[in-house]
């Protein structure tokens, strides 16, 4: 069985991520935010060799979940106790499951290319209904090879791209000992 190379997830950088795309699209619904913030990851990653935040992905039956972000937008108490929070979360989740933030994300705990990768996620979400994401997301290799587990980051590189080779052993090597 091969080991998929797991990050430990910065949920305060999850939390940003949240602001980050409810400041730029405010209303958007919590899947497409969770969808939003998988496109951004697989194009960080493609191009970069990192994540964002280290989340972890399951092939969910609704197309692939970043846990940690999936987690805060539903007031998850795991979530929670990992930012030493009372219950109280910066944003809002309407009965729609519309997103809204209380407050500006930090911009110190995001990067200029997670800036750009996140821009690219909500811009290609924002139009698109919950069908096609659905099947979009579905027909994905990384999601389809996962086969209704985890989710691998190797898998988010195109096979086409030359240094694929290159950036999955950078992944294997520095996934546990990554910081966010």
């Amino acid at each position: 069985m091969i080991r998929v190379p797991r990050y430990a997830p910065n949920v305060s950088k999850a939390l940003e991520v949240i602001l980050w795309i409810a400041q730029h699209r405010p209303g958007l619904d919590i899947y497409h935010i969770v969808k939003a913030v998988f496109f951004a990851d697989k194009m960080h990653v493609s191009q970069y060799g990192r994540p964002i935040c280290g989340d972890s992905y399951s092939a969910a039956p609704w197309g692939p979940l970043a846990q940690v972000t999936y987690n805060l937008l539903r007031h998850d108490p795991i979530e929670l106790i990992a930012l030493e929070s009372n219950g109280d979360l910066p944003f809002r989740v309407t009965d729609r499951y519309e997103v809204y933030g209380d407050r500006e994300p930090n911009l110190r705990l995001l990067s200029e290319t997670d800036v750009e990768a996140l821009r690219y996620g909500v811009d290609h979400v924002k139009d698109k209904t919950f069908g096609a994401l659905y099947l979009e997301t579905h027909d994905d290799p990384a999601y389809l090879k996962a086969i209704g587990g985890q989710m691998d980051y190797r898998d988010f590189i195109p096979d086409n791209d030359e240094a694929k080779d290159a950036k999955d052993k950078v992944i294997e090597e520095s996934a546990q000992y990554a910081i966010f």
